[in-house]
């Protein structure tokens, strides 16, 4: 975890609902539901090549498709 996410009742103006509201959006932000999620199970490191290198391919093709239509 890079840093510690804080949410003051001064910037919520004393509402918890927002407060935590507030810390939800902060915590998605900054990657840490996400990075949870990627540590629960170990992956080996071609795994992780493997996986980095499909979703390469697929924005690379998504991108393609664009531009194809794009010029139609």
């Amino acid at each position: 975890m890079r840093t510690q996410i804080t949410v003051t009742a001064e910037e919520c103006h004393g509402n918890a609902d927002k407060m935590v509201r507030r810390f939800i959006k902060k915590a998605k932000k900054e990657g840490v539901v996400d990075e949870i999620r990627e540590r629960q199970y170990y992956k080996s490191p071609s795994q992780r090549r493997i996986e980095k290198k499909r979703n390469r391919d697929r924005v690379i093709k998504k991108h393609n498709l664009r531009m194809k239509e794009l010029f139609k």
